[in-house]
């Protein structure tokens, strides 16, 4: 018969005891109850680098659940900590008002852009204290390498007016979401939108995401704008493509602002306007000549260009824009567009897209489709751009008489029209000479088609009513 171990045995037995502790303090730590919180790690699925830390209390009346990212970066993972400490801080001292009623707080987060430059995480906070429900949302953006918050001062030249620019656009892009309930109170062109409007965005590879609120609105606005339009004032660290992409994956937003606002500084509202517009150019003398006369007259006009012929006369769309004029997209050579497969479809307008951008460095954001012919098949290729009509077709490309021309356009000429006319032919070039000239005597300003669409707004907005 062996001789028992008491040795072994001792140790087995401690071994044993200290086990069971370990797992009765961690059943205990795990174990819900109205004192504990329980804090548990998972790993964030988008950004691997993140770890995910939520802080949860289960209690009938007065639970939550708080999370947030674990980056690493010991100054910002401080500062998110005590964020999300001080929110359910701020919740349980609500509760503990209401008398212990049934109450939840509900915190999680976003990380809407992740790059070697700049982190963006929003928190979106669900609370309930007595019946009363509040939503919202808190975005931060932080600096990775001084590992501090950033401001919109921060990321900008100080010297540069960078803030009137925002402004501007801001202004211009929420004009035109009215159909989602934005009061035309709180775009006033004269309240300039201060500093704090701005201080929730994102810093993107090639662009700067603003998520903005109005003063009476609890919606978020996200605007999205082209790093290009602040070249001047985008400090170097956030200009830069590559410090800025996204680790992971670059988000594209749908609409991007590629243009600075029409200044309609010479424009008055209050006066009657009138676009003029020539399909199917450019051509090297009769679109010159209009050119001319738009300039004799200061006016201006839109030009919707075949791909087919910017190709050729780069020189003559130079000079549109040198003096103030517009382009649009007309197609590479004038089919109709709904007769077309999808890829042709795509084909007529990106072609006609990137022979603009050659011959000038900018890209139309309007476009009218040969024959006025569109269906959903067409629209899903022009992505933001704006699809232009028109009101009055003297049908200059079949009367090819300069007299008649004229007579039918001034015949119909009104305040707000948008006339149709083609600048490859003499005869309407003559006749747009004499047109611009008649109108401008008439007392009519000659506008571009957006220049139009921002008078018409600013008369909206000021109440500003044309009588003829």
């Amino acid at each position: 018969m062996r001789k028992l171990n008491y040795k072994k045995v001792f140790i087995f037995l401690f071994c044993l005891t200290a086990a069971v502790g370990t797992l009765g303090l961690a059943i205990k730590s795990l174990a819900f109850d109205k004192k504990r919180t329980v804090s548990a790690y998972t790993t964030d699925k988008n950004y691997p680098e993140a770890d995910i830390q939520t802080y949860v209390k289960d209690n009938t009346k007065g639970g939550y659940s708080a999370s947030r990212p674990v980056l690493h970066l010991e100054n910002i993972d401080k500062q998110l900590e005590s964020y999300i400490k001080k929110e359910i801080k701020d919740y349980e001292k609500k509760w503990k008002a209401s008398d212990g009623k049934a109450s939840e707080l509900n915190l999680t987060y976003t990380i809407l852009h992740f790059s070697k430059q700049t982190i963006t995480i929003s928190f979106d906070k669900y609370e309930q204290v007595e019946g009363k429900k509040q939503s919202g949302t808190q975005i931060f953006t932080y600096d990775i390498p001084s590992q501090q918050k950033l401001s919109i001062e921060d990321i900008f030249a100080t010297d540069t007016d960078y803030l009137s620019v925002l402004s501007d656009i801001v202004f211009e892009e929420l004009t035109q979401k009215e159909e989602e309930g934005i009061s035309n109170s709180l775009i006033k062109k004269e309240n300039k939108l201060k500093a704090a409007n701005f201080n929730s965005f994102s810093v993107f590879k090639n662009t700067l995401i603003f998520y903005v609120k109005t003063d009476d609105s609890t919606k978020t606005h996200t605007i999205a704008i082209k790093k290009d339009l602040f070249k001047d004032s985008l400090l170097d660290s956030y200009q830069s493509q590559d410090l800025n992409e996204d680790r992971v994956k670059e988000w594209q937003p749908k609409h991007i602002v590629a243009k600075l606002p029409v200044q309609n500084e010479w424009i008055d509202p209050s006066k009657k306007v009138i676009a003029l517009t020539f399909d199917d150019g450019p051509h090297p003398s009769h679109t010159m000549s209009i050119l001319e006369d738009l300039k004799k007259f200061d006016g201006h006009a839109t030009f919707f260009v075949l791909g087919s012929r910017v190709q050729h006369y780069p020189e003559v769309l130079q000079k549109m824009l040198q003096e103030g004029n517009e382009i649009g997209n007309h197609s590479w050579d004038h089919p109709q567009l709904t007769r077309l497969s999808k890829n042709k479809i795509e084909d007529q307008i990106e072609k006609t897209q990137d022979a603009v951008k050659k011959a000038t460095g900018t890209e139309p954001n309007l476009v009218r489709p040969p024959y006025g012919a569109i269906n959903h098949n067409v629209r899903e290729f022009m992505e933001d751009m704006k699809v232009s009509l028109w009101d009055v077709d003297p049908e200059d490309w079949k009367e090819r008489n300069e007299k008649k021309i004229v007579n039918k356009v001034m015949s119909k000429a009104k305040d707000g029209r948008v006339i149709l006319m083609h600048d490859i032919y003499q005869t309407s070039a003559q006749a747009a000479g004499k047109i611009i000239k008649q109108l401008h005597d008439q007392g009519y300003q000659l506008v571009t088609i957006s220049e139009l669409e921002k008078v018409k707004k600013d008369r909206e907005l000021s109440g500003i009513t044309i009588s003829e």
